[in-house]
C-alpha cells in the first residue's frame, strides 16, 4: 500500500468556459478540498418513510500563493477576479490521485462546470501574497476516468 503525496494533485481551470485547450493549472496551489453533496428529503407516509436525493454538486474549496511571473499555462488570482466579476461559468477539473492501481494523475475524474462563488486575497507584512477561493458546480459532473 502507498500514500499519494497531495503535490502531485492539480487543479485545472479553464476561465473561458470551453473546456479542453484552455486548461491552465491554477498557480502556486497550497491546499484544496473536493466536497461532493446531494440533498435529501423524506416524507413520513402510511407506505413508510420516502426518501429523495437531489443531484449531485461538487464544490472545490482552495488556497494558493500569487506568483510575479505566472507561466502562460498557469491560471491566477487577475484571471480568477475577471471571471468572478463577470459571472463567467467556468470549467474545473481535477486530477485524478490514483488511475488503475498505480498511475498517479493520468486522468481526471472531477470535471464540472463552475461559477466562483468566493474570493479572497490575504495580505500579511512577513508572509507571501495568498489567495483562496471556492468553485460551486452547475449542470452534470463527470466523473468518469
Amino acid at each position: 500500500m502507498g500514500q499519494i503525496q497531495g503535490s502531485l494533485q492539480n487543479i485545472d481551470i479553464d476561465v473561458t468556459g470551453v473546456g479542453g485547450a484552455t486548461y491552465k493549472t491554477l498557480v502556486c496551489l497550497a491546499s484544496s478540498s473536493v466536497n461532493t453533496s446531494a440533498d435529501t428529503s423524506s416524507d413520513n407516509t402510511n407506505c413508510g418513510i420516502l426518501t429523495s436525493v437531489s443531484e449531485s454538486s461538487m464544490t472545490i474549496d482552495f488556497d494558493a500563493v500569487c506568483e510575479v511571473t505566472p507561466s502562460a499555462t498557469q491560471t491566477t488570482y487577475k484571471d480568477l477576479l475577471a471571471a468572478m466579476v463577470t459571472k463567467a461559468m467556468i470549467k474545473v477539473r481535477v486530477q485524478s490521485p490514483v488511475v488503475g492501481a498505480t498511475a498517479v494523475g493520468a486522468a481526471y475524474f472531477h470535471e464540472f462546470s463552475a461559477f466562483i462563488n468566493s474570493l479572497t486575497l490575504t495580505q500579511a507584512n512577513a508572509e507571501f501574497i495568498k489567495f483562496s477561493g471556492s468553485f460551486t458546480s452547475t449542470g452534470t459532473l463527470d466523473i468518469t476516468v
